[in-house]
């Protein structure tokens, strides 16, 4: 009886897909970085309390939009396996545009850490 071999994700140059991400995981992945320079921007007009208004905000969008965007994230990272065109570095940005706003997530839930 033969051994299967076991399926791996196919490179570019195996398959040669080429390495293409849709939007919605750039804006997704870009997401904290701009939250965190909108903080900045109304921190410094407002007195203090523009930046804390922002990450309220922010992460409440989140709490909303990361559970669309996770159903999402699946059904694009299948549909992509299911073509051949999944490769390594799709998958790292997939990875990386879901754990950036889940941190950002739970550190809006936690207050940053805040005992209070």
């Amino acid at each position: 009886m033969p051994e299967k071999e076991l399926e791996s994700i196919p490179t570019e140059k195996e398959n040669g897909a080429p390495l293409d991400i849709t939007p919605i995981p750039k804006i997704a992945l870009w997401y904290v970085p701009f939250s965190f320079f909108l903080m900045f921007l109304a921190s410094l007009g407002s007195g203090g309390f523009g930046g804390y208004y922002i990450f309220i905000y922010s992460g409440m969008c989140l709490v909303i939009l990361l559970p669309i965007y996770t159903v999402y994230l699946v059904l694009l990272t299948w549909q992509r396996y299911k073509n051949g065109t999944l490769t390594s570095y799709v998958v790292g940005i997939h990875l990386l545009s879901f754990i950036f706003p889940l941190f950002y997530l739970l550190m809006f839930t936690t207050f940053n850490g805040s005992p209070a």
